[in-house]
Formats: C-alpha cells, sequence, structure tokens
C-alpha cells in the first residue's frame, strides 16, 4: 500500500476553500519519526499521536524556501485546544522544492473521552498570492476512556541487516493486587511475509519491570524490546498485553521492512 492510499485510508481531509499552488502529500499517521505507520485512530490518555507529510510546490527565492506552519488541536464542535505557530526556513540542497515535515500531539493524561481532530495550515511566505500560498488538513480521531493499553509507541519502519531495532511502549492503567503489584503478561511476536513466525518472545510484570517503578505514584510501565537485524525482509510485529488481575487484553502491530542496503548501491 502507497503512502497515497494509506491517507485515503485515514479519511483525511484537506479542508474547503482554501485554494493553493501549495501542497501537502503522503499525509501518514506514525509510531515516533520515522516510525511504522500506524493503523489506530483510537488513543488513551497520555499518548502521543505523530504525522508526517510533504509540503510541495513552495516557491523559491534565492535557493531558499520559507514557509509557517499553524498546528491546531480541535475538539468535536471545532474549538481550538491548542494552538502554535512554527517559522520555517530552509534550503533545498538536494533541489525540487519539496519539504517534509512532522507534527505530533500529546494526550493530557487526563484528556477527556471524545473525537478531537490535528489541523495542519501552512503559509507558503514566498507567494504573494493570496489564493496560492496557503494549504490546511485535517485528521480526526478519537481519545478513549481510560483503560489497560499500550501509549508512546516508538516503532522504526525500516531497518538494516546489522542494526539493532527497538521497539519502546508503555503499559497503562494496569490493575494492582492488594500489594500495588501487577500480574501482566507481553508476548512479542514476528512474522514473515508468509505469516511465519520467525521469532517470540514473553516479558512478564512485575518481573521485567524497571526496578524505579512506582505504580501507586504513576500506573506506567516503559518497556522495549531490541532486536538484531540479521536478514532482509518485510515483517510484521505483533505484541498482545494481558491484565491478568483485571481480565484486560490489548493488542499492537505494525510493519517493519529491512532493506539491503546493496540494493542502492547499483549492485
Amino acid at each position: 500500500m502507497n503512502r497515497l492510499a494509506i491517507a485515503a485510508l485515514f479519511a483525511l481531509g484537506f479542508l474547503p476553500g482554501v485554494s493553493s499552488a501549495i501542497e501537502i502529500k503522503n499525509i501518514r499517521p506514525c509510531y515516533a519519526p520515522f516510525g511504522a505507520t500506524r493503523f489506530e485512530s483510537k488513543c488513551l490518555p497520555g499518548d502521543v499521536l505523530f504525522i508526517t507529510y510533504d509540503i510541495e510546490g513552495l516557491a523559491l527565492k534565492d535557493g531558499k524556501v520559507s514557509y509557517v506552519t499553524i498546528l491546531e488541536l480541535l475538539d468535536a464542535t471545532g474549538k481550538s485546544l491548542f494552538k502554535k505557530e512554527s517559522e520555517n526556513d530552509a534550503i533545498p540542497q538536494l533541489g525540487g522544492a519539496r519539504m517534509p515535515g512532522d507534527l505530533h500531539v500529546i494526550m493530557g493524561p487526563k484528556q477527556a473521552p471524545g473525537r478531537y481532530s490535528i489541523k495542519l495550515t501552512v503559509h507558503d511566505k514566498y507567494e504573494n498570492d493570496k489564493n496560492l500560498n496557503a494549504k490546511a488538513f485535517k485528521y480526526d480521531f478519537d481519545v478513549v476512556a481510560e483503560t489497560f493499553g499500550f501509549v508512546g509507541v516508538s516503532a522504526p519502519a525500516v531497518g538494516f541487516p546489522g542494526q539493532h531495532h527497538i521497539t519502546g511502549f508503555a503499559l497503562v492503567n494496569m490493575s494492582l493486587n492488594a500489594n500495588k503489584m501487577p500480574n501482566a503478561e507481553v508476548s512479542i511476536r514476528v512474522v514473515d511475509a508468509n505469516n511465519v513466525e520467525v521469532s517470540k518472545v514473553k516479558m512478564l510484570l512485575p518481573r521485567d519491570m524497571p526496578a524505579d517503578t512506582d505504580l501507586d505514584k504513576a500506573n506506567f510501565v516503559p518497556l522495549s524490546y531490541p532486536m538484531f537485524l540479521n536478514r532482509v525482509g518485510r515483517y510484521t510485529i505483533e505484541i498482545q498485553a494481558q491484565d491478568k488481575n483485571g481480565n484486560k487484553k490489548a493488542e499492537l502491530r505494525f510493519p517493519m521492512t529491512v532493506v539491503d542496503i546493496g540494493s542502492f548501491m547499483g549492485r
């Protein structure tokens, strides 16, 4: 699936009434910068939502581009809850007039459940025609009520043989026993393009919790899974977590590709 198809899948809406020479393309929700594509548009309180995109058609002046991005978080009524304006000046040193960008929105630990929207507007400072110097898109997502699950996932989309690939995430809202301890199991499974399992590992909580974890203070356990990339191919990483005290489950699934560097070298 190409990146434009992914954008369509997520129903990312370009705002009407904004005619522009510039374009915002390849909009992709993902798990951290350069991360695997995020197909789940629901977030828990405390989660982070990343989106990458490309800006095309920027005006050039003396070999430079200059533009402003305005990031907003809107509630279901369209009310702006957060707004940030950023100045951007750059030299497209590889030619063309395309500039990559990314944004992220952090959900508060007590973020109210409901429908929200991210709105990003780009203004081209070197384009004088007001009808041509702005473009915007909006991405809708839901914040769900606090429950057992994953937040803060970081998962590189691409790696090379010989690298160490690290998936990071945190489990939140675990049920605790009388000793204020969890009883949770995390299973991480890697399958290849033929859906054949190539590796599997389990983590147990509290056994594998970081030593300084205080769940009475914050019901949040950061975990990571390092993996040595020994061969090229397309893989899927599947993570299943079970809160045995609360009888709840959570699942996470994303693609990962290992690329042969030699394929880029004309070998």
